[in-house]
């Protein structure tokens, strides 16, 4: 589910940010969805500072798994 999140799910950021990792993500299952609230953080190619960001995201199952919100 994590490399799924990491590749396919997360919104795209117009920075020069380089994925560094997920940060305590919390998975929890609803019907035939899953809700995710996690922290990325990224390495600012530009500036070499961290940037933490947090997402709250809803998947579901095709495929693959995809954000649905």
């Amino acid at each position: 589910m994590e490399e799924a999140l990491k590749y396919d799910s997360l919104p795209v950021i117009e920075k020069d940010y380089t994925f560094s990792e997920l940060i305590n993500p919390v998975f929890q299952k609803i019907d035939n969805q899953i809700k995710v609230w996690v922290t990325v953080k990224y390495l600012d190619e530009t500036t070499k500072a961290t940037q933490f960001s947090q997402y709250e995201l809803t998947l579901e199952k095709e495929t693959n798994w995809v954000s649905v919100e």
